[in-house]
């Protein structure tokens, strides 16, 4: 299902961050929201999402979205791997399955076995932002958006992350934003200046 943007300003106050934006998504594909900091990048995915209603325009195409922010925003007293698998076991699957795969895809976003049992607090800051990135990836939404994927990356993990990226792109849209024009995922993607 594509999904349309049509003529969306958005203003905090009297400043506005949005003016009369316009695109056309298709149904999959990797795009990246580019610009200086203030440019409304974040607050459009957020209007994507629904969690800005505040703009004139409109947004059409009624795709599901799963949204990275920029915060982590992890649960404490779950571990790394109930993190992810949290956002698939209360659709009634099979618990055991659900773990299996959310397993799978953080021992893909190079954890180890041990990782999986360690609550955020015990994580470093990359290891949470893969987490955070994973229970992202790992929910079943039409549209994937990710804000800042990776900040606190370093180029190894950049890089696994990126073919993570890559992969769900040629299943569903992603859509981005990214300050850094060295982030690997960005290579082959639509970029969408703001």
């Amino acid at each position: 299902m594509s999904l349309e943007i049509h003529n969306v300003t958005k203003y905090f106050g009297e400043q506005c961050v949005l003016s009369d934006f316009s695109y056309s998504f298709p149904d999959r594909g990797l795009y990246y929201l580019t610009g200086d900091s203030g440019r409304g990048k974040t607050t459009l995915l957020r209007i994507i999402a629904g969690l800005d209603r505040d703009f004139t325009g409109s947004v059409t195409g009624n795709a599901s979205c799963s949204l990275l922010f920029q915060d982590k925003r992890l649960f404490g007293n779950l571990t790394a791997l109930e993190n992810v698998a949290i956002v698939n076991e209360k659709r009634g699957c099979d618990r055991a399955a659900v773990k299996e795969a959310a397993a799978e895809l953080l021992l893909s976003m190079n954890f180890t076995e041990e990782d999986l049992s360690k609550r955020p607090q015990a994580l470093s800051g990359g290891m949470q932002q893969r987490t955070a990135i994973a229970r992202a990836v790992f929910y079943p939404a039409d549209v994937l958006l990710l804000d800042e994927p990776f900040k606190e990356l370093d180029k190894q993990n950049r890089d696994i992350l990126s073919a993570v990226i890559i992969r769900e792109s040629e299943k569903r849209l992603v859509i981005g934003v990214s300050h850094e024009a060295d982030d690997p995922a960005r290579n082959g993607s639509v970029l969408i200046p703001l």
